[in-house]
């Protein structure tokens, strides 16, 4: 008997060791380096939370071109992640206002259909508010949410219109509105909510804002290959995206929920809204009060959330089964979600993307080779190089931002002959032509933005702009 304990000893010390050795699955680790030598993701930070508390780190890639690696410390922006901290700090604020209209809340906006809304379907994305408000028309399009104010809100808030149907609906302006009012509510500032959470989450590492970060541990954004903007967030936008962190913090945040957050302690989840979103499976992906939740079976539910900015992805989840916890991030805009899941759930299927002609068309731009980037997009896709119109899209918007507009209209001439119907890509031709001071073609493409779109009221605006141009 004593034997057979001692063996049954060994065995579980053992198989402890070979588990603690293959939290990173060869195949995922494979996968991983395959996708930092590409520069897919130039650098990915992983952090995990394992059932006993103990945490673990890997680090992949490079931060930036001086070859340096990754730590548990390397900050990220880590984008629409911000939205569980700002979901949480409502579920403390404003527990007893959350069945209030937002109306209550702004009552020297005269807006009737804020009456329609309340401050929970904020929270849950069941509000009706757009995804951003038909008002947003930022300045700088490569950082888009720098320069948003209290005042933009409002006007915005005057000019709503919504979605009466409250078919779930994912919206960074619901969001930025939610955090508005916590303001309002407890009559204090992001820096304050925020501060107090970074404490009671022990994430002394984080930050608000750019301005505080030590610049050598902020990893370099890119963007298709190539180095990007970081995004400012400013105002009420930073409660949709704002944060700037590590996996060391984000594991300790995932620690702080698993400890304090009923929905990562209950058995089931109930009264879940269907997203409709079918990525990780058809019928799969719920959402409850700030956090996705994934049932890849009945037994199994993972409380996730992901968030991307223009030279970063972030991803954080918890397998409530095997009590596990994962954080991924990334200087780059493809994702690394499916990393993340693999890991605590190793039965997810990992993806296996590939460079795209994106990244051809973006050493183009950097050989100054321009003259006809749509010729090159069409020979390479005619060659059956693998694309994605994504990545099209965040390469115009970066060089939109930067201001190189003649590279930046050819873009988006790729993207409105692969997206004829989507009003977004007319609109983005709409601004590279009027910069291009080519007011007659711009106005044609806002026109048929327009007629895609009648409820953007700002096309209209931007019709009559390039008119009155037109004409001096």
């Amino acid at each position: 008997m004593r034997v057979r304990f001692l063996l049954f000893g060994l065995f579980s010390f053992f198989s402890n060791l070979v588990f603690s050795q293959q939290i990173i699955s060869d195949s995922v680790e494979n996968e991983i380096l395959r996708r930092t030598e590409l520069e897919i993701n130039p650098s990915i930070s992983i952090g995990i939370l394992l059932p006993s508390g103990e945490t673990k780190f890997y680090n992949y890639g490079q931060i930036d071109t001086s070859g340096e690696t990754a730590t548990n410390l390397s900050l990220y922006e880590i984008g629409s992640v911000t939205k569980t901290f700002t979901a949480w700090l409502a579920e403390i604020y404003l527990e007893d206002q959350l069945d209030k209209s937002i109306a209550d809340f702004f009552p020297e906006i005269e807006n009737e259909y804020l009456m329609l809304v309340k401050v929970n379907e904020l929270r849950n994305h069941k509000s009706g508010l757009p995804r951003l408000s038909n008002q947003f028309s930022p300045k700088d399009w490569s950082d888009p949410f720098n320069g948003y104010s209290n005042t933009l809100l409002e006007t915005e808030l005057h000019n709503l219109k919504i979605d009466t149907s409250k078919t779930w609906s994912y919206s960074n302006f619901g969001f930025g509105v939610l955090g508005r009012i916590i303001e309002k509510k407890t009559v204090s500032d992001f820096p304050d909510l925020f501060g107090e959470l970074f404490q009671d989450s022990e994430m002394y590492h984080s930050h608000l804002e750019h301005a505080t970060v030590n610049k050598k541990l902020l990893v370099q954004p890119t963007n298709i290959g190539t180095k990007n903007k970081n995004w400012k967030f400013t105002g009420p936008s930073r409660y949709a995206g704002g944060l700037i962190s590590c996996t060391q913090d984000l594991v300790s945040y995932l620690k702080f929920q698993k400890e304090n957050n009923d929905q990562f302690q209950a058995p089931k989840i109930e009264n879940l809204h269907v997203t409709g979103i079918d990525d990780l499976g058809v019928n799969n992906l719920f959402y409850k009060n700030g956090w996705f939740v994934l049932k890849p079976e009945n037994s199994t539910e993972i409380l996730l959330h992901n968030g991307g900015t223009g030279g970063y992805t972030s991803f954080v989840a918890y397998n409530k089964n095997t009590k596990t916890g994962v954080v991924a991030l990334s200087n780059s805009v493809s994702l690394v979600d499916d990393i993340g899941l693999k890991i605590i759930y190793p039965e997810f299927k990992l993806n296996h993307p590939n460079r795209t002609i994106a990244y051809d068309l973006a050493d183009a731009i950097e050989r100054k080779e321009t003259n006809d980037l749509v010729g090159q997009y069409y020979k390479l896709k005619n060659e059956k190089n693998p694309s994605n119109i994504l990545d099209i899209y965040w390469l115009e918007r970066l060089n939109f931002g930067n201001k190189n507009w003649k590279i930046s209209a050819q873009l988006s001439e790729i993207m409105t002959r692969e997206l004829p119907e989507d009003w977004e890509v007319w609109d983005i031709k709409g601004q590279n032509l009027e910069k291009l001071k080519e007011y007659k073609k711009a106005e044609i493409a806002y026109q048929k933005a327009y007629e895609l779109n009648p409820e953007k009221g700002t096309l209209l605006e931007n019709i009559e702009r390039c008119r009155k141009l037109r004409q001096n």
